[in-house]
């Protein structure tokens, strides 16, 4: 049982996911036509790689009428649904991502918006900022909303924190089986029913660093694959050293190790694999200072002793693999990380939400979500460009506060399974450039039901009304119409 750090807690009351229908099969049709593209040597051998050395076995992909917006008030529309709370009584609505749909517009006057029309109220003394930093702008968000209640500033009980993003990269690149669709919206408050978030101890660390960018005018993300990898993981380092230094005073337990603070570990997941590169490089620094370990890890990864450890990048990454191998590790493994990956394997990385979608694995694969009460979970969030930020929290009532809803609907007949046609169609977008492709009308896979969409987009621009490329967004409920896919609809 984990206590709370202060008595004024602070922290996620509500947490809803809302991720696209359609998706891509990473083991069918897709893994068949790309293997000689890529030049692999069999199929076989690409559902291998994609499998088991990135760790999905499918991605989610937006729809024509799907963007990070609508995304984004799905998931709110979730949220306060299943908070049962009156969405008059937020405050702020604040979006982190690194897919905006328009340069100067935030997201959430968009999302604000939506939310005002379907519920038929009016949220004008709302404020509605939105937090760029590539994968970490909505944990920026969600500290921005946290510090607002602690300082008593918050006008009104909730604020509304959501992290949406649409991962893309160019088909027949190493990035195409790490793309993904989705948003979280989660709602914080004083005195939370799902998680307090623990004052005081984050560890946050920021570097000017070239790993991966989004040029303006490109609609694909330019990554530095290893180079990235690199600093997440350097980054990420730094920022649990922080952490454990004021966690371990404030804890009141000196020279605690990280597994020992926390019983739950939630990484960032551009990729499930990551997370594990991830753990081993945080684990490993701490297990390796830890004299109860020692002898253990002599036997099991020796390599982490070495001198070269430090100076030599095969030193640790062999090092990491010996431990990777223990029993350890894996143990510690499968208990506090491995229940956090099960739906990034299915859905992809979501950018700024893949911590957060974690956090609803977690939720959503406890066998008994009442045992998680008291419990305490540490984030790994983590940005390219970079910043990275571990902070922790602590379980309050999540059978209570969450509502299971993810995994029935991925399993539940709700997804549509995309020929590659159709895919690489939806992923190509617009056939014109410029604002031209603004004003194309989209044509979806599946028409919108019962769901937010981009109905239309502007085309006037005169003396009376300019509204050339403006996105319009309105709540559609017709019969669906199927082109080019597999399986049933409904929504997600």
């Amino acid at each position: 049982m984990s206590e709370l750090l202060s008595n004024r807690a602070v922290g996620i009351d509500a947490l809803a996911v809302h991720v696209p229908r359609l998706y891509v099969d990473l083991c069918d049709e897709w893994a068949r036509v790309r293997a000689p593209e890529l030049g692999e040597p069999s199929v076989e051998h690409l559902v291998g790689k994609v499998q088991k050395g990135v760790g999905v076995t499918e991605m989610a992909v937006p729809d024509a009428h799907e963007d990070s917006a609508t995304l984004a008030a799905m998931a709110s529309v979730k949220a306060i649904v299943h908070a049962g709370i009156d969405p008059r009584d937020i405050g702020t609505i604040a979006i982190g991502t690194e897919t905006t749909v328009d340069q100067s517009k935030s997201i959430a006057a968009y999302v604000l918006g939506m939310i005002e029309r379907h519920f038929g109220v009016e949220l004008r003394r709302v404020g509605a900022p939105q937090f760029q930093f590539a994968c970490i702008g909505a944990t920026y968000a969600l500290e921005s909303a946290v510090n607002a209640f602690r300082a008593g500033e918050a006008t009104k009980p909730y604020s509304l924190v959501v992290a949406t993003d649409v991962s893309k990269y160019p088909l027949r690149t190493a990035g195409e089986y790490t793309q993904g669709a989705g948003a979280v919206a989660m709602l914080v408050s004083e005195n939370p029913r799902l998680l307090a978030l623990d004052p005081r101890v984050a560890g946050t660390i920021t570097r000017d660093e070239r790993d991966f960018f989004r040029p303006n005018g490109l609609s694909t993300a330019i990554v530095d694959g290893k180079y990235s990898i690199d600093v997440y993981l350097g980054a990420m380092a730094e920022a649990t050293e922080m952490y454990l230094e004021r966690a371990r005073r404030e804890l009141g337990k000196p020279g605690a190790r990280i597994d020992e603070l926390a019983e739950h570990l939630l990484f960032h997941v551009p990729f499930p694999r990551m997370s594990e590169y991830a753990a081993l490089r945080v684990l490993g620094d701490a297990w390796r200072r830890a004299p109860s370990l020692r002898d253990a890890l002599i036997e099991a990864a020796p390599l982490l002793f070495d001198q070269a450890l430090e100076s030599d990048p095969k030193v640790r990454k062999d090092a990491e693999k010996q431990l990777s191998q223990s029993v350890l590790f894996r143990e510690t493994s499968a208990r506090a990380i491995e229940p956090s990956l099960v739906l990034s394997r299915r859905i992809g990385n979501i950018y700024s939400g893949s911590m957060y979608l974690a956090l609803a694995s977690l939720l959503e694969t406890s066998p008994d979500r009442a045992k998680l009460a008291g419990s305490r979970a540490a984030f790994f969030s983590y940005g390219s460009g970079a910043s990275a930020r571990v902070f922790s929290g602590v379980f309050v009532d999540p059978e209570r506060a969450y509502v299971p809803h993810v995994i029935d609907a991925l399993e539940g007949g709700a997804r549509v399974s995309l020929d590659l046609a159709t895919y690489e169609r939806l992923h190509a977008g617009p056939s014109q450039e410029g604002l031209a492709s603004l004003a194309q009308p989209a044509e979806s896979v599946i028409s919108p039901q019962d769901e937010f969409a981009l109905t239309r987009v502007g085309t006037e621009s005169g003396p009376k009304r300019t509204d050339l490329g403006y996105r319009y967004y309105d709540w559609v409920a017709t019969q669906p119409r199927d082109r080019g896919t597999r399986g049933t609809t409904s929504s997600l």
